[in-house]
């Protein structure tokens, strides 16, 4: 079983929809992304097509264990900054 943080990591968990605004950096890059990506797929043929999806599913399995496993330490790092305003949060008020 994964943990609770995986399974939100992956999606199994969802707080909420995720979108963006399409005149927006993000989808900017994701044009020209597409773009580029149609001009590169239409000069291959079918064996260089075919590597290439393997290469982008193999880079999309590491985008995804790298964003699983960095939301992991940055939750955990978020955690660990609240204990600690908890644990010193009185040196504020003593000041």
């Amino acid at each position: 079983m994964k943990s609770i943080l995986e399974e939100f990591a992956y999606g199994s968990i969802l707080p909420g929809g995720r979108t963006f605004k399409w005149d927006s950096e993000f989808a900017e890059a994701m044009s020209i992304l597409t773009s580029c990506e149609k001009k590169l797929l239409d000069t291959l043929n079918a064996d260089e097509k075919a590597l290439y999806e393997k290469y982008t599913d193999a880079q999309g399995e590491i985008d995804e264990l790298t964003a699983v496993k960095s939301f992991i330490y940055g939750y955990k790092l978020g955690l660990l900054m609240t204990a600690e305003a908890f644990i010193t949060g009185g040196d504020l008020i003593s000041g």
